[in-house]
């Protein structure tokens, strides 16, 4: 019996660290079903018009070291998914996310349109669905660790919601799984210390942390699991289990009859599914709500026997508070052919977890009756072991006893550490800040021991900046990995300023995670008032040929008056006349402005009042005729004036040759 131990406990541990990091593959099926898969399980999206965005689930390869659970179905899906889907609602109305669909799963229901997917982006599988001119929802599945078993053998399910009107809505969702294993749809939901074969209702604090369901304990084919608390989910206000034809007919509200079985409404076949519900909230105009479920396949700690026995519990726990429950649950299957006698349970546990009631008496257990124990340990402090080992064991008076251990890993909680900086350097080129829009950019690192879940950042900026054109106030880098590095970019542009300017970071994530970063390094350099000369329509300038040069102005907007003398040579360049420049022209009236005086060979003198709330622009075109193109020459004289609201001011002159 040790030996038999022993051995599964070594395959556990190869599987872990051969197969963790299983790689990732995507393509599109011969059904037209997009699919994103590892060597453990696949997603695969209905990309059809008709229930365009439906998901199913499938496994792979499954667990490791179980053939029989090779490409087996755990949400039903083929050969298009379409059992399963998920509802919106919206203002006491109810909206089927995805396309529309003419079968029975939600055809009675209001819908809303694709805007985008299904495709893959970031190793996800995302689909974007506009509800009138009220809600953009993005569905997002990708692949994570499974709760149980610590391989990544879990379907991510979320949904992100934002508020895009200018209004306040109540917005909630419920999300049908139409649940298998393999061939067998009617193998009880397992919950906590329930075995659940029938219509039944949960509400959120009687949830435990997931619940699994299998056929065999002795000789499994599939073993699924939900996950409905977590660091990485939101926990469901309400979960309902019940046939599917129910939950297929109502897109919300359903035909629901606790202790009735599982029969599907209307027909004579057993076809079980669940429901999640998270309950209507008022979700703010512009405001963003996150919700998220796991389901994928479920790690038992398996050894066969007269009284086969399996032990369940988190494989990985965050040890952020000292009273955190940790749930093992104990699966005891009568294999025999008699009835077992007083049957009674126990745990050992190392000093570093408590428990009371160690013991639990089960009772007699008829032959092939499977049950369910559950303990909620609790850490004893924060000095815990990363890896903790604990034993299960049965027995009866009338047969043998079994036992199996079962691991525990400690970690930390995730630790975002936040580094803000420019990419460009920033320079000041003819009065221009340049690069502008130029990049901020936002280096997140986790260097905690878990991840950070469903992150999001707001760039908060001061009066004068902005986000350059078709930029996103708030990015969504979301799951950040223990030890994850990731880079976030903004184009920002500034807006007639410089100095030393202050900007912050807002960054969210699941359950309440909130930390404001202050980045106050963020320098502009001085923008002075540049004045310099433009030769429109610039080439080959021959001898007789008239060329017009623009005097253009960069940060005017704190002069008042310009004594302008330009100096030319009277051998290369004859003024004809100057005209007034887009500064004087305010929409379609004229601006006053002072003729040029031309009087003085070889000087221009340009005397006028600016504008007010003029940030740029040009100030004068001179008209010359070219006499020698060799001699094409202007210069400012250093006899030019002028008056601005800065005592301090000062004028960056350019001649046309620099």
């Amino acid at each position: 019996m040790y030996k038999r131990v022993f051995i599964l406990l070594i395959f556990v541990c190869l599987s872990t660290s051969l197969l963790n990091a299983a790689e990732l593959f995507h393509e599109t099926d011969h059904n037209n079903n997009l699919r994103l898969g590892n060597d453990y399980i696949v997603i695969v999206v209905n990309k059809d018009e008709n229930a365009l965005g439906r998901f199913a689930i499938e496994t792979t390869g499954g667990a490791p070291f179980q053939d029989n659970d090779n490409n087996k179905p755990l949400v039903y899906g083929r050969p298009k998914p379409w059992t399963s889907y998920s509802t919106i609602w919206l203002n006491d109305k109810y909206y089927v996310f995805g396309g529309e669909t003419g079968r029975r799963a939600g055809n009675n229901g209001n819908y809303g349109q694709v805007i985008s997917g299904p495709k893959i982006e970031d190793d996800s599988i995302k689909t974007v669905t506009k509800f009138n001119d009220d809600l953009l929802v993005e569905q997002t599945l990708q692949i994570v660790k499974s709760s149980t078993t610590g391989l990544y053998d879990s379907a991510q399910i979320k949904y992100r919601i934002e508020n895009i009107s200018q209004e306040d809505h109540k917005v909630g969702l419920r999300v049908v799984l139409d649940t298998m294993l393999g061939q067998n749809d009617g193998a009880p939901f397992r919950i906590g210390k329930d075995a659940v074969t029938t219509d039944k209702q949960y509400y959120k604090k009687q949830l435990p942390q997931f619940w699994q369901a299998f056929d065999s304990l002795s000789n499994p084919t599939v073993t699924s699991q939900g996950t409905f608390i977590g660091s990485g989910v939101t926990t469901p206000d309400q979960v309902k289990f019940a046939d599917w034809g129910s939950m297929a007919d109502g897109v919300w509200d359903f035909d629901f009859n606790p202790g009735e079985d599982f029969t599907r409404k209307g027909e004579y076949e057993i076809d079980s599914a669940a429901a999640l519900y998270w309950v209507p909230e008022v979700l703010a105009a512009g405001e963003t709500r996150s919700y998220i479920t796991n389901y994928g396949l479920g790690g038992i700690t398996i050894v066969p026997g007269l009284l086969s026995l399996g032990i369940t519990s988190p494989a990985e726990v965050i040890l952020d508070t000292p009273d955190k429950k940790i749930p093992i649950i104990a699966y005891v299957e009568n294999t025999s052919e008699i009835t077992a006698k007083n049957v009674k349970i126990s745990i050992q546990l190392p000093p570093s977890l408590q428990v009371d009631n160690m013991i639990k008496n089960i009772g007699d257990l008829d032959s092939g009756e499977i049950t369910q124990i559950v303990w909620d340990v609790v850490p004893s402090g924060y000095d815990i072991p990363v890896e903790t080992v604990y034993t299960v064991k049965v027995e009866a008076d009338n047969t043998d006893s079994n036992q199996v251990k079962r691991n525990i890993n400690f970690v930390g909680p995730p630790n975002l550490e936040i580094n803000v900086k420019l990419e460009e350097e920033l320079k000041v080129e003819n009065g221009k800040l340049t690069p502008n829009p130029f990049t901020i950019v936002t280096e997140l690192y986790n260097s905690g021991g878990s991840p950070l879940y469903d992150t999001s950042l707001e760039l908060l900026l001061p009066p004068g900046l902005i986000l350059a054109p078709k930029e996103n106030v708030r990015k969504y880098p979301g799951d950040i990995l223990a030890a994850e590095k990731f880079n976030i970019k903004w184009k920002v542009e500034a807006l007639n300023i410089d100095g030393k300017l202050p900007i912050a970071l807002d960054i969210k994530a699941l359950h309440g995670y909130q930390q404001v970063k202050t980045y106050e390094d963020l320098i502009l350099p001085q923008l002075d008032t540049v004045l310099y000369f433009s030769v429109q329509d610039e080439g080959e300038i021959e001898d007789g040929d008239y060329i017009n040069i623009d005097i253009y102005g960069e940060n005017l907007y704190e002069l008042e008056l310009i004594d302008l003398l330009i100096n030319y040579d009277s051998n290369g360049l004859k003024p004809v006349y100057v005209s007034r420049g887009t500064i004087f022209l305010k929409g379609d009236k004229y601006l006053p402005w002072t003729r040029a005086d031309l009087s003085k060979e070889g000087k221009i003198r340009i005397n006028q009042l600016i504008p007010t709330e003029v940030s740029r622009g040009t100030i004068a075109t001179m008209h010359f005729k070219v006499l020698d193109s060799d001699k094409v020459k202007l210069v400012w004289n250093d006899s030019s004036e002028f008056i601005g609201k800065r005592e301090d001011m000062y004028i960056e002159f350019k001649d046309l040759n620099n």
